[in-house]
């Protein structure tokens, strides 16, 4: 609880600073996300990666529409993507995705994603293998 009390203060105090991202335009951000679970995600211009002790993501931008005032983005990325089965190394699965999504500010120096993550899974375990439709949303701090 008295983490609560100092986080949430010292998170307002930084949301509401002037955006670093309109300034110098570095293209970076990172965040929190539920992906291939919950992690962490960051973007490097049109790089797009995922991470968390299960999962890793690599998502690459293959195509980006906005609206005119560029508030609203539309995208669809291609990447890979490997999940750890735990134990059993059988339980183990790589492959190709897909990622189509719409990203939006909802702050001047934060971002927010929802996207549809069609995927095709290769796998030693048949019941892990084959194609999917997975659902990512998260929030990233843009610098």
């Amino acid at each position: 609880m008295k983490l609560l009390r100092i986080a949430l203060p010292l998170l307002a105090a930084f949301l509401s600073a002037p955006s670093l991202a309109y300034s110098n335009n570095s293209g970076f951000g990172i965040g929190l996300a539920y992906d291939l679970g919950t992690g962490v995600t960051a973007q490097f211009r049109e790089t797009s990666f995922f991470v968390n002790s299960d999962a890793l993501a690599v998502d690459f931008r293959l195509q980006n529409l906005s609206n005119d005032r560029r508030t609203l983005h539309a995208y669809i990325d291609g990447g890979l993507f490997y999940e750890d089965g735990g134990r059993d190394s059988y339980n183990d699965k790589a492959g190709v995705r897909l990622p189509v999504g719409l990203s939006f500010g909802i702050a001047p120096s934060v971002q927010a994603y929802i996207q549809a993550v069609p995927n095709f899974a290769f796998s030693d375990n048949d019941n892990k293998e084959g194609f999917g439709v997975d659902g990512a949303l998260g929030v990233r701090l843009r610098f």
